[in-house]
């Protein structure tokens, strides 16, 4: 009598837990964080941005400088013309890094330029919803991260290491 009130009372435990463990949230589904939708014309502007800086990170994998300097240079002008006030702050330290791109430096201090580019375009992207197409991305050999687009691209194209390209992570699914 003892084991079957032992074996009543532990399929009952069980049952509680499961119904209560059905009531509770999946906490394994990973929920995108809402971004702030913009205007028509603000989006248009982001994403011309995003397009722009495409060809900025492409252009470090040849890496001529003239063409990362020309590159570097349009992304800024593109920056300058942002008309959302609060978008234009958040990229106004980028436009001015973008200036210090320069054929005459090293690939490293460029780099480094890039990187803190790349930062704000980041925050940029995971703030505002502008699709699916442009995603965070970084690398903890070269400890630095950047914004790629995902479709064009789809394997990691790590900008900063022509001597391992493909190391790195995707750290935003937008």
């Amino acid at each position: 009598m003892f084991k079957s009130l032992i074996f009543i009372l532990g399929l009952s435990l069980s049952q509680s837990v499961y119904a209560s463990s059905s009531e509770h949230k999946d906490h394994t589904k990973v929920e995108k964080p809402n971004r702030i939708s913009l205007n028509e014309k603000d989006k248009k502007d982001v994403l011309q941005v995003l397009e722009l800086n495409h060809a900025l990170h492409s252009s470090f994998f040849t890496y001529v400088a003239t063409e990362v300097e020309v590159k570097a240079k349009a992304l800024s002008n593109k920056i300058d013309q942002i008309e959302n006030k609060e978008i234009a702050k958040l990229l106004n330290y980028s436009k001015n890094k973008l200036l210090e791109i320069k054929r005459d430096k090293e690939r490293e201090e460029n780099n480094k330029s890039y990187h803190l580019v790349s930062m704000a375009l980041i925050y940029i992207v995971n703030k505002y919803d502008v699709g699916s197409k442009y995603n965070a991305y970084s690398c903890p050999m070269v400890k630095k991260k950047w914004v790629q687009n995902s479709v064009k691209m789809s394997k990691v194209h790590n900008p900063y290491a022509p001597e391992m390209p493909h190391c790195g992570s995707q750290d935003s699914k937008h």
